[in-house]
């Protein structure tokens, strides 16, 4: 195991000072979660007939660790892909080193088409040659597209723990192909801030900011970004002092550390 365990067994707090068991601080029993951005949306320059073109939702990691004082994770929060430049999502990370080791954890950026690592779910598939939707970040990949009409996004998953119960990794919808006025509806973005597919000649949605919500499926020429990702923690309001980071709040008896973009999220009690 990583850092976690070596920390929770350690004699010794951040900085090399010795303490005896006895004396130091109470540790954090921290829950976190860290999700990817969201991958845009594009028809890409010489895409074949049948590729997707929505994007795929956020990776989306989730766990709890028992963490001692005088040590700092660092925090990374991936950026939603952007459409215009073809650039995938970045991935959010949380990490820190020690002597004692290395506690890392790793949520990619969707791609187009693809939810993000660990869950690499993959986009519904085509009817003929229409569109089909992005991958969920986690729970269930796009669905097919039907005649005309793009396929869905993928759904993304609830973290349980949240201070709303709230989605993450939602994927974008497929866009329409219309021949005719009215034909050719984009597919729905997927919850967890997945955006809609274009039902017209133009973009799909961009996917919502902080979900990792992937980007809804464009027209050809036109082009749609990914939601960025998030990194949160909680741990019991009143257990420990000295605590900082990110945007914080206080709901059900937890203490919520959120980040929205990257930084550090620090145990220093005085």
């Amino acid at each position: 195991m990583p850092l976690v365990n070596v920390l929770s067994n350690s004699i010794t707090a951040g900085g090399g000072d010795k303490v005896r068991r006895g004396n130091a601080p109470a540790p954090i029993y921290l829950d976190y979660l860290v999700v990817g951005g969201g991958g845009y949306g594009a028809f890409t320059p010489g895409q074949a007939d049948g590729l997707p073109s929505a994007g795929g939702g956020g990776g989306i990691q989730s766990g709890s660790i028992r963490f001692l004082p005088r040590f700092t994770l660092d925090v990374i929060v991936g950026n939603g892909g952007t459409g215009s430049t073809l650039t995938d999502a970045g991935a959010s990370i949380i990490d820190t080193i020690s002597p004692q080791g290395e506690f890392f954890v790793y949520a990619g950026g969707g791609t187009l088409g693809i939810s993000g690592n660990p869950q690499f779910n993959l986009a519904g598939s085509n009817s003929g040659i229409y569109s089909k939707g992005g991958a969920g970040g986690s729970a269930q990949s796009g669905s097919n597209g039907v005649n005309e009409n793009g396929g869905a996004g993928g759904s993304g998953s609830l973290w349980a723990l949240d201070n709303g119960s709230s989605y993450y990794g939602g994927g974008g919808g497929g866009n329409g192909i219309y021949f005719l006025p009215g034909t050719g509806v984009g597919g729905v973005g997927g919850v967890g801030g997945g955006g809609a597919g274009s039902s017209q000649n133009g973009a799909g949605v961009t996917g919502s900011v902080n979900t990792g919500g992937g980007a809804g499926g464009s027209q050809s020429g036109f082009s749609s970004n990914g939601g960025s990702g998030i990194v949160k923690m909680r741990y019991l309001s009143g257990s420990v002092m000295g605590v900082t980071g990110g945007t914080t709040s206080i709901s059900g008896g937890y203490v919520y550390h959120t980040f929205t973009g990257s930084g550090q999220f620090v145990y220093n009690p005085a």
